[in-house]
């Protein structure tokens, strides 16, 4: 069973217009789904850094003895579309990823998810939500 929440209203700054804790987790949660499932456009790069963001969000600091094997899942960090696209392998992703992440030592879970957001608030698709339509000759359109 999994419940899913969706946002009608997305914030231009999140770091200023988002204030209580729940609120930034659910939006995060939203946001995240819509990166990975590719609703949101992000490119390679960012999608590597927004990954590494999500893993200090949900490990905490990186630590070689703790996170030497795969425990990284990259079909839940990255879109579908960017593993596709550049074919690394699984330890390559999770070698990028796991670069980024070192630079967010000492940041706390709430901090990481405002990072997210805040890079996530700056893809060009954010805050685009498509609707079917169908003009007069009866064809299947989507407005945004």
């Amino acid at each position: 069973y999994q419940r899913r929440v969706r946002g009608k209203l997305h914030p231009e700054d999140v770091a200023y217009n988002i204030i209580q804790d729940v609120t930034l987790r659910l939006f995060y949660l939203e946001i995240k789904e819509l990166v990975i499932t590719d609703e949101i456009y992000c490119p390679p790069e960012t999608s590597v850094l927004l990954a590494s963001y999500c893993c200090q969000e949900k490990f905490g600091d990186f630590d070689a003895e703790i996170y030497h094997t795969s425990l990284l899942d990259i079909d839940s960090l990255l879109p579908i579309r960017v593993t596709q696209q550049h074919r690394l392998t699984h330890s390559q992703w999770e070698e990028k990823i796991v670069d980024c992440w070192l630079e967010h030592k000492d940041q706390l879970r709430e901090e990481a998810m405002l990072s997210f957001l805040k890079i996530a608030q700056d893809l060009d698709m954010y805050g685009v939500n498509y609707f079917e339509i169908y003009n007069r000759k009866g064809s299947k359109l989507w407005l945004g």
